[in-house]
């Protein structure tokens, strides 16, 4: 049990005693977070709220970014963050939630990709604020410029493997944003679609390479693939005449 589950099952123990002298006491776990009345959502809120904030304060003792990913994998499972996140999407509540909005910005610095995709949607939907130590406002746009520096490493060191996974990831995010309205955002957008096509070129993968970059181009003017929309033509227009 998480230490915030702790607390919350000695306030619902507390309660308990205190109203009804031998009544049993009523006490949270994962599965069972239903605490009397006063021990209520808010509450809960406010020790996970408490909770990550102490965890990012020990986080800044860190100067390692190692040691900073180790602490954060093992800290999801010590208060169960994703546990509480998934109660909070199931609740139907919607408020600024600096847990949730931290948990996020935690899953895409582990680089856990899926639970990522599985996330931004939500995290969309509510209009949930980003931290105001980051200069973006977009959820969209942060996720594209941590997946445009791991694609540009792959690339860069013609890692194939790595960019066999990252293509995956991002087919995965130009499919959740798909109907994104990229006005005010063409940079971002552009870096999405062009970030795609030069990984799907690597990866000799021409056709969707070249529907990627013409999307970008489209976006962006300025995407820089210009030059790669060409190139890729002329590959195909060659296969297609073999």
């Amino acid at each position: 049990m998480s230490l915030v589950k702790k607390s919350l099952a000695k306030a619902a123990s507390s309660v308990s005693t205190s109203t009804k002298p031998n009544a049993p006491t009523v006490v949270a776990t994962p599965t069972n977070t239903h605490a009397p009345s006063n021990v209520n959502k808010q509450t809960e809120y406010q020790l996970y709220a408490a909770a990550i904030e102490s965890d990012l304060a020990q986080l800044k003792t860190f100067t390692d970014i190692a040691d900073k990913a180790t602490y954060k994998s093992e800290a999801l499972e010590r208060q169960d963050y994703l546990g509480y996140i998934n109660e909070y999407r199931l609740s139907g509540q919607c408020h600024p939630n600096t847990v949730l909005a931290w948990v996020f910005i935690w899953l895409v610095d582990l680089k856990r990709w899926d639970a990522v995709l599985e996330l931004l949607p939500f995290m969309i939907e509510q209009k949930q604020p980003l931290p105001t130590v980051f200069n973006t406002k977009h959820w969209p746009a942060f996720v594209i410029d941590q997946l445009y520096d791991d694609a540009n490493y792959y690339l860069t060191e013609s890692k194939q493997q790595g960019l066999f996974d990252i293509s995956y990831v991002l087919r995965g995010l130009i499919n959740t944003v798909k109907n994104q309205d990229w006005n005010g955002l063409e940079v971002v957008g552009g870096k999405l679609y062009a970030i795609a096509a030069k990984v799907d070129a690597a990866l000799h993968n021409y056709g969707n390479a070249l529907l990627f970059a013409e999307r970008a181009q489209a976006i962006n003017d300025k995407a820089g693939v210009k030059g790669l929309v060409d190139k890729l033509a002329k590959q195909l227009k060659a296969t297609v005449s073999e």
